[in-house]
């Protein structure tokens, strides 16, 4: 399955892409590092507010080496979660990060995933899941805007 979102960031592209540069602390939601047996991993939180109250899990985050040009940058960005649950997806997608003229930046999430359970999965991410999964990439994308907003 397929899933786009964009937000818009009150920053020039430079400015932004010094604060992606200097690494995902600086804008990455809720970030935290985690380890295991093979190593290090980057943890952050995916979900969506439901009125006053928030739904959420813990994520593992892969994040791989930008490729920029001027005005672009594209960074490939893969998600699963934190607990290695069968029911919850792996998304692979593409975070791009474009000048949006002088002042502002465009944040953009191209992903794809599979839903878990085979064709159950699908029936059931037809019905219902295929818009949790767009509410919560958006949620992540505008979280990862919003740190990217604040001036340093």
């Amino acid at each position: 399955m397929f899933l786009r979102s964009y937000v818009d960031v009150a920053r020039p592209i430079e400015e932004v892409e010094v604060e992606m540069a200097a690494g995902v602390e600086n804008w990455l939601p809720d970030m935290a590092r985690g380890a295991n047996g093979a190593g290090e991993k980057l943890l952050s939180e995916l979900g969506f507010n439901l009125g006053k109250r928030r739904i959420g899990r813990q994520i593992t985050v892969e994040i791989g080496a930008p490729k920029a040009t001027t005005g672009l940058m594209f960074l490939p960005i893969r998600w699963r979660s934190a607990t290695e649950s069968g029911l919850f997806p792996t998304l692979d997608g593409v975070l791009e990060v474009a000048a949006l003229g002088a002042a502002r930046t465009l944040l953009g999430l191209s992903a794809d995933y599979q839903p878990p359970l085979g064709l159950i999965g699908k029936i059931a991410d037809r019905a219902l899941f295929h818009r949790v999964a767009e509410v919560t990439v958006k949620d992540f994308l505008e979280r990862i805007g919003a740190r990217l907003a604040q001036t340093k």
